[in-house]
């Protein structure tokens, strides 16, 4: 949420004035982006320029994170919203660095970016590198000029590692896309019918009535996930759950021997647990949105005291949407279908006790590495 306001708040302040950060970070790109238009234009006097803006250079690990990208990116808004200034569309600079084979690495030369600056149609670039040194990302920023490759003016910031990657998480990559690894927590949420026809056994001398209902039932636990390439996601789960056994089912015993007359509720707990093995498909839907389409195969137990029921295992399918305030934490909500539905019945009689409905609800809280 303090993410989203400062976002909504940036949006406001660009439209009118020229200072368009508010964090420690952002403001000090600000300053560093109000220094060297004001040294350019000295130098110049350029009434009207038209620049482009590369991803600034810097190592592998902040390549992949994407660093480099968003300092270019918090730094060109301030060329947008300075009368005088141009500034080439996003994708375009993709598109030639994507045919250049740069995207992740930045331009590093300044041959390079000038040859790119004249395909950009672009008559100044600005340009970087930035390397992270105890806590601080240290930023060179320049601008050369295309027709002559001559660096016009050049300026120098420290940025906060903290302030920055808080303040610029929505552009951002700090988990990697592929080898990733995540442990998170699940609520799965469902109500069950629970429609099976009442039935009764005789053991014995006992009597005992069975009547199934409706409930719900709620399974708490957790899982690994693992992506071994950017799309693909594997998930290891295990839920469980204590139902009170009059919540799902009436069940109730008699005596039917010598003084009959007799009879009691039987109130056993039942214990569910549920072990799943999942492969999906997850793509970033819209800015922190993301989604997953998968299925997999689930196995679930139940137990009441020392009766245990085992079902075959369980197919599913599920969808889900994700949030992500930033790159390491994940808020989501799924929605499972098993395609055979999990049957549990007596030892005795094989009758039906509990009937679990196929659709089911989940929340879950991701955090990622």
């Amino acid at each position: 949420m303090k993410l989203l306001k400062n976002i909504v708040l940036v949006s406001v302040i660009s439209c009118f004035c020229g200072n368009l950060y508010a964090g420690t970070a952002s403001a000090k790109l600000s300053t560093l982006a109000n220094s060297l238009i004001k040294d350019y234009q000295a130098k110049t006097a350029a009434s009207k320029t038209t620049l482009a803006a590369f991803p600034f250079s810097c190592d592998e690990k902040l390549s992949k994170q994407r660093v480099g990208f968003a300092v270019s990116e918090l730094m060109s808004h301030r060329f947008v919203a300075e009368p005088g200034f141009t500034v080439v569309e996003r994708g375009e600079i993709n598109r030639l660095l994507a045919e250049q084979k740069l995207q992740a690495s930045g331009v590093t030369d300044s041959a390079t970016a000038v040859k790119l600056g004249q395909m950009a149609g672009a008559n100044v670039l600005l340009m970087g590198n930035i390397s992270k040194v105890d806590g601080l990302y240290q930023v060179n920023a320049r601008m050369v000029s295309v027709g002559t490759g001559e660096v016009l003016v050049s300026g120098y910031a420290e940025l906060p590692v903290d302030a920055f990657e808080d303040e610029a998480g929505v552009y951002l990559n700090l988990v990697p896309q592929e080898q990733t690894l995540g442990i998170y927590g699940v609520l799965n949420y469902r109500h069950n019918a629970n429609d099976a026809p009442a039935f009764t056994e005789n053991v014995l001398s006992y009597m005992y009535t069975f009547e199934p209902k409706a409930f719900n039932s709620l399974l708490a636990g957790g899982g690994l996930l693992y992506r071994p390439r950017k799309n693909l996601q594997i998930n290891a789960e295990l839920t469980t759950s204590e139902l009170s056994q009059e919540s799902y089912l009436v069940h109730t015993s008699s005596y039917t021997g010598p003084a009959a007359g007799s009879s009691w509720k039987d109130t056993r707990p039942l214990e569910m647990t549920t072990l799943l093995l999942m492969v999906s498909y997850v793509d970033k839907f819209s800015g922190k949105w993301h989604y997953l389409a998968g299925g997999g195969m689930e196995y679930i137990t139940a137990a009441v005291a020392d009766k245990k029921e085992n079902p075959p295992l369980t197919p599913f399918v599920k969808l889900g949407i994700e949030y992500k305030p930033q790159s390491r934490i994940g808020f989501g909500l799924n929605l499972k279908y098993e395609l055979t539905r999990a049957v549990f019945r007596s030892e005795i009689s094989n009758n039906v006790m509990l009937k679990m409905n196929p659709l089911s609800f989940e929340t879950v809280l991701a955090m990622y590495f």
